[in-house]
C-alpha cells in the first residue's frame, strides 16, 4: 500500500504544511497519493496534514510525521547524535515558522537575528542542518523559510553566510527544485 497524505485541496492550491512531508517522501522515493481532508478514512482526531503510513497507521502533526519518516527512511541522521540533532532542528524551524508567520520577527528583529544565528551556527560544520545530506529538518526548513520570506524579509538570510548558502543549496536539491519551480504555490 502506498502512503496516503490528506491535506487542504489535496495540495492543488498550495503545498503549505505538507511541504516537508512531500519532500521527504520524494527524497525516499516511495509511492504516495494526496487526498483532500474530507477523504481521510480515520476518525477526525488529527490536524492536517494527516499521513497514513504504508501499513495503515495514520498520524498528524508535521514534526511527528517527519520524525517517523526520517527514522524509517534514514533521513534523520545515522548516529544517535545526528538523530537528536535532526529532531531538535525540526522543532527549531517549526518555531521559526510560527514566529515569522505570527509577525514576531517584524515586531522584534532581534528575535529573528537570534534564530538565524542559531541556524547559521548549525550549518557551520556541514552542508545541511544535520549532515552533509538533506534530512527531514532541511525539508521542514523549506516550509519555514517560505514563511520567513513572505512575512518578514526576502533577504532575511543575507547576513548569515552559512544559512544563505544552505538556502541556495536546498533550493537546488532536485525534489525542492521541482516543487519550487512547479505550478503550485509553496504557501497560501
Amino acid at each position: 500500500m502506498a502512503y496516503q497524505l490528506y491535506y487542504w485541496t489535496a495540495c492543488k492550491s498550495f503545498w503549505g504544511r505538507a511541504i516537508g512531508v512531500i519532500l521527504t517522501l520524494d527524497e525516499a522515493g516511495v509511492e504516495y497519493t494526496i487526498h483532500p481532508p474530507e477523504e481521510v478514512p480515520v476518525p477526525q482526531r488529527f490536524t492536517f496534514p494527516v499521513l497514513t503510513l504504508a501499513e495503515g497507521l495514520s498520524m498528524g502533526q508535521v514534526p511527528a510525521i517527519l520524525n517517523v519518516l526520517g527514522q524509517r527512511f534514514g533521513l534523520a541522521g545515522t548516529t544517535d547524535a545526528e538523530r537528536i540533532a535532526s529532531q531538535e532542528a525540526v522543532l527549531d524551524v517549526d518555531d521559526v515558522f510560527a514566529e515569522a508567520q505570527g509577525g514576531k520577527f517584524t515586531k522584534d528583529p532581534d528575535r529573528a537575528a537570534k534564530w538565524f544565528s542559531l541556524l547559521d551556527t548549525k550549518l557551520a560544520d556541514h552542508r545541511y542542518l544535520v549532515t552533509d545530506s538533506p534530512t527531514v529538518a532541511d525539508f521542514h526548513a523549506v516550509f519555514a523559510t517560505e514563511w520567513v520570506h513572505k512575512c518578514y524579509r526576502k533577504d532575511a538570510y543575507d547576513s548569515y553566510p552559512h544559512l544563505a548558502r544552505w538556502w541556495r543549496d536546498i533550493c537546488a536539491h532536485p525534489p525542492v527544485h521541482r516543487m519550487k519551480t512547479g505550478d503550485i504555490p509553496m504557501i497560501p
